[in-house]
This record gives structure tokens, sequence and C-alpha cells, in this order.
């Protein structure tokens, strides 16, 4: 009851702050480094086919590497009884990389670096979603959850202190990047604070007949709420800059703001929002009997707030709807990561089905940067924004309509060990349903 009350315990602070680092692994890159390196090595014109080319090839590696260090990380849990081995890998894999990449002036080079990147960041970051569901308790996984949704806002926030570190491109930035990732993610696996996960126990566990096949239907709706959801949140992740300069040279703002000015405020509100979002939902998905209502109405909200943007007048129209919209997608993510925790928790292949639910992460960004490689449709994308926009509200209201599409699951009846034969064979069906000829994981 002690740990309940409390925010967050020591070693829950521990996990939260390696989460951090494992998304400071790459916001600072793919945002920064990356695309100055790009442009530094690049002949005028060519800077954007290279870098849509990276984010193209990266999406692919990420969507496989996830699954694949999900299953290693799965293996090590019967084996040694933890990640930990394998979290410490991507770790020293994710230096080596960066070494790598620090050095590349080459395209080729870059292409291969950003591979062998992609397979160290997912090696880290595959286990470490896991350990959410290996040692959280039910009663708590929404409130770790919310905290866990603030990493993409802390390490966008890192984005500048790298940039005011290293204003030019070098070694700096890539060292400097490397030991943030390093001062928060070794405490955890030094200290290690959580024993011996729940799968490990040996509590016999005992479902009612009617739990069965009740996961795999909640996880497949939930993957395409998180799908549908995704694919407004990271076009206009991708695109907000030339939206914001197409609306400026439109005279929106009365040539008060420029589109840098623009980018940046807005930014600083959507993720001051989100992590308002993400840890409120969290702890108030905790308290709710059923979560599956919490996430209709984030995604609601959501919709809303994307239809807001698409037909806002003004900047300050503009600038709320951009902050609910990173606050929904926050609470919704939040509550949905504890959701799915749940539901997994009793699977020996958590690592492996999380890799699956990555997927609806990754999709749509390669759905974008496929988009993006067509340099002639740019300029009409930016200019039909409005009703693309318009077309991920409708695709977050159907967001919704999955929620409340679950089955409830009354809260703290799965609280031990592993799941039987008919739950472990029900689980393993949700990866053939995503993919194509039913086929499994990595090797």
């Amino acid at each position: 009851m002690v740990a309940k009350s409390r925010a967050l315990t020591f070693g829950e602070a521990l996990y939260v702050q390696a989460y951090v680092g494992a998304y400071i692994a790459f916001m600072p890159l793919l945002v920064l480094l990356l695309p100055r390196r790009v442009a530094l090595i690049t002949v005028a014109g060519g800077s954007e086919r290279l870098l849509s080319l990276l984010v193209l090839v990266g999406g692919v590696v990420a969507s496989l590497a996830n699954i694949v260090a999900g299953h290693m990380s799965d293996k090590a849990m019967v084996r040694r009884g933890d990640r930990r081995l394998t979290l410490a890998s991507g770790l020293v894999c994710l230096i080596a990389t960066y070494g790598v990449l620090a050095v590349s002036f080459d395209p080729l080079l870059l292409i291969l670096g950003v591979v062998a990147f992609q397979i160290a960041v997912n090696l880290l970051l595959s286990p470490m979603g896991a350990l959410i569901s290996d040692y959280i308790p039910d009663q708590r996984k929404g409130r770790v959850a919310g905290f866990l949704n603030c990493a993409l806002p802390l390490a966008t926030g890192a984005v500048g202190l790298v940039a005011w570190v290293a204003p030019v491109d070098g070694l700096r930035g890539f060292w400097g990047t490397l030991l943030l990732v390093t001062l928060c993610v070794a405490p955890l696996l030094v200290l290690w604070p959580f024993g011996v996960s729940r799968a490990q126990t040996g509590i016999p566990f005992h479902a009612p007949p009617a739990m069965g096949p009740l996961p795999v239907r909640n996880i497949v709706l939930a993957w395409w709420a998180r799908f549908l959801l995704q694919l407004g949140a990271t076009l206009l992740t991708n695109y907000l800059y030339p939206y914001i300069a197409f609306l400026t040279r439109g005279g929106m703002g009365g040539g008060r703001w420029d589109a840098d000015g623009a980018v940046g405020w807005l930014s600083l509100w959507a993720a001051l929002a989100a992590c308002c979002g993400a840890v409120a939902a969290g702890r108030w998905s905790d308290i709710l009997s059923d979560r599956r209502k919490l996430m209709a109405v984030s995604a609601l909200l959501a919709a809303l707030a994307l239809a807001g943007f698409a037909l806002a007048p003004g900047w300050r129209s503009l600038a709320l709807s951009y902050a609910v919209l990173h606050l929904a997608l926050a609470a919704f993510f939040s509550v949905e990561a504890a959701f799915v925790a749940e539901m997994i928790a009793t699977s020996g292949q958590r690592g492996r089905l999380l890799g699956y639910m990555n997927l609806a992460n990754t999709l749509p960004a390669i759905l974008i940067a496929v988009t993006a490689m067509q340099a002639g449709r740019h300029a009409l994308l930016v200019s039909a924004m409005p009703l693309v926009l318009l077309a991920c509200a409708c695709a977050g209201v159907l967001a919704a309509v999955l929620c409340l599409a679950m089955i409830a699951r009354p809260r703290g009846v799965r609280q031990h060990a592993d799941a039987t034969d008919n739950e472990i064979n029900d689980l393993k069906s949700f990866a053939k349903v995503l993919t194509p000829g039913g086929g499994g994981g990595g090797a």
C-alpha cells in the first residue's frame, strides 16, 4: 500500500530515467545531428532525398529489429530471469554505432551507420519497454506508463541542449548525446532494483475459462487504435514546419511570427501539455476500473484537436489545438501502454508481442517517408494539409470506436506467473493477424 501511494518508487524512477535516456538516444540524432550531417555532405537539392531515404531505411530496420530484440530478451528471461544483459548489450552497441556515425561523411557509410544504429537502439528500447509488464503491478501500470510517456517531450527538450552544446556539426554533438544516454541508462543496469520477475516466481496461475480469448482481441484492437492515431501524429510531426511556413506565407499572424519562432513556441507548449496529459491520464487510469473509456475519450479529444488544427482561423486557435492534440495523444498512449501491459503480463513472449505492437508506431512513419520521397508532391501535400488532417481526425474517431469495442477485463485478476497454454497460443495468434502469411517474429 505504501508503494501504491507514492508517485514513483526508487526502482520505477530508475526505470523512467533509463527510458528517457533511450529516447534521447534517437531524438537529437534524428532531429538535429543526422539532418545537419546530411546537409553538410550532400550537394544542393540532394539533402531532402538522402534524409528521406535514411528515414525510410531506418523505419524498416527499426520495425524488424524491435521484434527480433524483443524475442531475444524473452529468451534471456527464460535463461537468466531478467532482461538486464540484453539491455546492456544494446547500450554497448549504441556506443559503437555513435562512434561510426560521428565520423561518417560519406552517404553510403551514413546509411550503413543508420542501419546499425536502428538495430542497437531497438536492442535497448525493446526489452526496456517490456519491463513495465515484467515488474510493475497492474494497479500502478498506468502511473508508471504516464511517466514513461514523458520521455518523448523530455528527449525533444534534450535536442535544444545538444544544439546549445554543439551549435555546429562535429564530434561534440554525438559524444555529448551519448554521454546523456549513458548517464540515464547506466544506473538502472548497475543497481537493477527489480529483483526477480513475476514470471519467474513459479506461483501457479489459474485463469477463469472466459479469460482465454480476451487478450488477442483486445491487443489487436489496441494495435489498430494506436495505428490510426499515429497517422495524424506522425503526419503533423513530419510536416509541421513546412505547413507553418505555408501559413505564414499566406498571411496568418500578420507577419508577427516566422516559421522558426512559431514552431519553437508550438513545440514548447505541446511538450508541457504532453507531460501533463501523460502523467494525469496514467494515474487516473489506475483509479478507474476500466481503462477503455479513458482511451476512447482521449482518442476523441485527439480527433477534435486535429480538426481544430485543420480549421484554425488564427495562431491562438492553432496553438490551442496543437497543445490539446499532444495532451490527448500522450494521455491515450499512456493508458493504452498500461492496458496492453496488463493484457500480455502473463505471456512468456512479452518482448516479441510488444515488438509487433511497435509496428503501429513505425508503419505510419514509413508511409510518411515514402510520401516525402516523392519530391514533386511535397508542395501539394502541404497545401492540402487541412483535408488530410480532417481525414486523420476521422481516423481518430474510428480509434475511439475500436477502444469501446474491446472486451472489459476485471483489474487484478492476473497477478502471478505464466499464462496457460491456451492464453499463450491466443497471444501468438496476434502476430499472425499483423504479419503477411501468418509468420512469426525473429529467430
